[in-house]
Parts: C-alpha cells; structure tokens; sequence
C-alpha cells in the first residue's frame, strides 16, 4: 500500500535520467506557483453551492480506483505483511506500476498555477480534474480534462538518514493546474490514468481568500500526511511495519499511499458532500492556512473538522483559539482532534514529529519541542478548548443519547440509540481538564481489557460560540458506511448520523450556536485530570 511502483532496471534509470534533462528539473516554487490574477470573478454570491451543485456530475470519477485506507487506518494487517517484515514491504511498495503524483503546494487560490509532479510508465498521462460535491448524487463534477506528454518513471525515494527517515521524490513538473473562474472554490481530486498502470488521485484545495460563506471546512492534510507511509515511512511505521522504525520528518514531496487521496474520501467528503446537498456555502481550506493569520476566518460564522484533525501546529490551535473567543462555532464531526503538536518546516513542507524522543534536541522547550498537547513540557490538553479528549483507539462501541429531545440528536428517526458508530479512536471529558460540558451520548467501552466512558459533548461560551466534538472517528464514515472497522452498519445508524449531521451543518449555517441552541452543562469544569484506567 505505499508506492505501489517497480524497481528501475539500469536501462530505465538511465533513460529516467535523460528524460529529467529532456524534461527538466523541478523549477522554484515561486516559479511554479504563479500569481497571474486574471478573470478572477467567481460566482461566490449566497447560494452558490447550490448552483455548483445544479450542474451535471459525473458518477464515474472512481471507476477503477477502489476506496483504499491509509496508513494505521486499514482494516487489519494481513498475517503475511506482518510476518514478511522489510521484505514484504519491498514487494508491496515497488512492486506495480502505479501512475502517482504530488502538487507543489496542498491549496491554491484563483490566479495562482501550481505543479503536478508525476511518475508513470513513459506513456502519456490523462489528467481529469474533479470537484467534489453532491451533483445530484454522483458526487464530484469533471471540470477540466488534459493528456500529458509521455511520463517515465521516475527513482522511486530519497530517504533521509535514521531517526528522521523522511521520504521525498524529486519528480518533475508533468502539468501545471491554473485555478481560474472556471475552477470554483471547493476539494479536489485530480485523477491520474495513463491505460497502463494503477490510476490514482492526487488531493487538492481552492480556497478563497474573500470568502464569507458561513461554514470553513478545514481540511486536515498534516494529519493525512503523518499516516502517509507511501516510500516505506510515516510518523507511525517504518519498512519493519512497527513504532521503532518509524520516520520523525515527512515530506509533501511524494504522492498519498493507497489510493493517492490520503484520508479525504472516508474522513471528509462523506460530510462535505452532505453539506453541499444541503446547499450550505461553504469555504474550503486547509490546515497549513491556519498556520497563519487566516483573513477569511474573520467573515466566516463556524469552523469545521471531519473525522481526524489529529495534528495542530501552536499557530493553528492559537487561530482557532481566537476565533472562538470571538464567537465563532467549532466542530469536530470526528475523534482525536487537536492530539499532536507538530513543527513544520522549509516552506510549510515538511513537517517534524520527535514524540519527546530523547534525540530530539527540542525536547525540553515548550516553544518547539513536537509532543502531544497534553504532556511535558506543553501542558495544553486539546480538551481545554474541545471539552473532551482523545483517550484510546481500536475501539467499538455504540452511542447511547443522553436526551433524546436535546439538539441536535433530537433530529434521529430511531431516537436511543447508534449502534457501532464508536470507534476507532474515541474522546472524552471525564479523564481531562476541561470547561463545563453537555453529555450528548455517551458509548462504554473496553479499552485494554478495561472499561471506559467516551462521550458526544457540547458547550457553548460567553460568546455564544457552540463547541461540538461527536467524539469518534468513525462518525464520518458511518455516513457512507465505509468505515473499515465497522463494515455493513445498521440503516438505522446510517440515517441518524445523517439527520444529526444534517441539524449539526443547519444549525453552523445560521449563527453562533449559543444563541440558536446553548448547552446545558451537565459535567462540571475539571480543574484536574483524572486518571484512565490502569491495565
């Protein structure tokens, strides 16, 4: 599930190295990314998802492209995988002939051209260029298709030395995406066939900047990219398939594993989609514009997260502390949010996870040491801003709903109860710091042989600011019932996480949701963690 691409041959070595002099090597990203501004007039006037969403859809965009897990996220490890060590992990990443790419920059605005660096099969390469939606149920748009001159494969990885270990190619530029007028804001996946090899997609964001639609979905590629273990390396797993061999440094500068997407079809789009069914404006962004002074944040009414925004930089989880002061609503559709606490580097690139590795010489500084939020020497649980946090993965479970007349879980047909919606990685309140919060269902669980209680939670601030966290990873995919520890969910489940969802999405369109829905506290503020369950 990493490259999926086959071992160069001397003979082809060489002619990848004349192609790369044919073709040229990697320009600047200054050169690649371009800020040409013109006809920038988008249609963003209220109401234009749903005229997006009127136009005609194509429900052929993953033909071919089976829906594949990343990293930590598959469904299990086959008993050969495990047991074949560095030499299955050999086989399985060089092992096809997978036509793969990356982009120089994760997002992009209207005006700006950004590259698309490709390895194929020395053949040409169709480009199609799809915008996720509802369309009438076929669930992404073809906007734009292009064959590109013949693309050879390229070498494979450069592999920086252990303990960092991090992956990057040096592929050139195949083709170069202009966002203009006629590519709206929205997610992207951009589909790479060349007849030949595996097709795959490469992910990508058009955001804008002036946007004041009243939801911002904030797509979480530092977390896509540290399960990422396309090349042999993520921040979880090396070539040995375990903790100890894994990488501290990744790079975007190498395609997603699996299917190419990283987590977007199962973490994301499942709520997206439903958004823009819905007909919801919605701005799209990604987690790295938060790591900077994010303009449009200041027009926008809620701020949204899918299933897994496990990775915020001290500058993302400070513009998201801000903008909630300022009554700006926060909602976490997943689990695990706001866990890690990473540092990125050359030019938002790469991103560094030590882990409060003894070898990190960061280690010890509460400016830059790379852990997680709660522990030495940072000491800011994510529940100090969620109200609940992460407290264990490989779970299942059901939700039981505190009340059932409560919003939003009062929107459910078979009101009670979600049957194997918990799961994978779950949060709760009653083992962390915390602000008051409302209980909205809660699910018992067994985590190392032992019982704990994950939670639903929900409060609201004196701003009217409403802080939603579902409380479980599994929320988002269960709308599609594509959650691989969870196969075949009840239809029971599946239509009450939809309306609930459906409540949730309404209510972050109107306004803070203190005014339209404020909590009723019924777990007091912890002013001390207590303790999880000792094996």
């Amino acid at each position: 599930m990493f490259g999926r691409v086959r071992p160069i041959s001397i003979a082809t070595a060489f002619a990848t190295s004349f192609g790369l002099l044919f073709i040229g090597l990697p320009s600047s990203e200054a050169g690649r990314k371009t800020n040409i501004r013109a006809n920038c007039h988008w249609d963003t006037a209220t109401g234009w998802v749903a005229r997006q969403n009127k136009k005609v859809g194509d429900p052929k965009w993953a033909d071919g492209i089976p829906l594949e897990y990343a990293g930590d996220f598959t469904s299990r490890e086959t008993a050969a995988e495990n047991a074949g060590g560095f030499a299955t992990w050999i086989k399985n990443s060089f092992g096809s002939t997978s036509v793969a790419g990356w982009f120089d920059s994760p997002s992009a605005t209207c005006g700006d051209q950004v590259g698309l660096h490709i390895s194929g099969n020395a053949l040409p390469v169709t480009v199609k260029v799809f915008r996720m939606g509802y369309y009438g149920g076929a669930g992404a748009r073809l906007i734009e298709t292009v064959k590109t001159e013949p693309v050879l494969k390229y070498p494979i990885v450069h592999t920086t030395p252990v303990p960092t270990s991090m992956v990057t190619t040096r592929w050139p530029v195949a083709w170069s995406f202009a966002i203009t007028v006629n590519t709206p804001p929205g997610q992207y996946l951009i589909r790479l066939d060349d007849g030949l090899g595996d097709a795959s997609f490469v992910p990508l964001t058009v955001m804008d900047p002036n946007s004041k639609s009243a939801i911002t979905a904030i797509s979480s590629v530092l977390t896509w990219q540290a399960y990422n273990e396309w090349g042999g390396y993520s921040l979880y797993k090396g070539p040995q398939r375990t903790r100890a061999s894994r990488g501290m440094v990744v790079s975007f500068n190498r395609p997603y594993d699996g299917d190419g997407a990283g987590q977007f079809r199962y973490m994301e789009f499942p709520i997206l989609r439903l958004a823009e069914r819905l007909g919801i404006d919605i701005n799209y962004l990604t987690d790295l514009e938060l790591n900077k002074d994010v303009a449009s944040l200041h027009n926008t009414t809620s701020l949204l997260y899918g299933g897994h925004g496990e990775y915020w930089t001290s500058q993302m989880r400070a513009v998201l502390e801000s903008a909630v002061a300022r009554g700006v609503n926060l909602v976490s559709f997943g689990g695990n949010a706001g866990y890690n606490r990473p540092r990125l580097q050359n030019n938002d690139r790469e991103i560094i996870m030590w882990r409060g590795s003894p070898v990190d010489p960061n280690r010890r500084d509460p400016l830059l040491s790379t852990t997680s939020w709660r522990d030495s020497p940072v000491f800011k649980p994510e529940s100090l801003l969620l109200g609940s946090q992460y407290v264990g993965l490989g779970v299942d479970g059901n939700y039981t709903v505190a009340n059932p007349k409560r919003w939003p879980f009062n929107a459910m047909k078979f009101p009670g109860i979600l049957r194997n919606i918990v799961g994978r990685e779950v949060d709760s309140p009653l083992y962390a710091l915390g602000p008051a919060v409302e209980e909205l269902a809660r699910s018992v669980i067994l985590l190392r042989s032992k019982q704990i209680t994950s939670m639903a939670t929900y409060y609201t601030n004196s701003k009217k600011a409403g802080i939603l966290d579902i409380g479980s990873n599994g929320w988002s995919c269960a709308l599609d019932n594509i959650c691989p520890w969870h196969p075949q969910l009840p239809s029971s489940t599946r239509i009450d996480a939809r309306l609930v969802t459906e409540a949730i999405l309404k209510g972050m369109a109107q306004g803070p949701l203190g005014i339209l829905h404020p909590a009723i506290p019924n777990i007091p503020a912890r002013t001390k963690s207590a303790l999880l369950p000792k094996v």
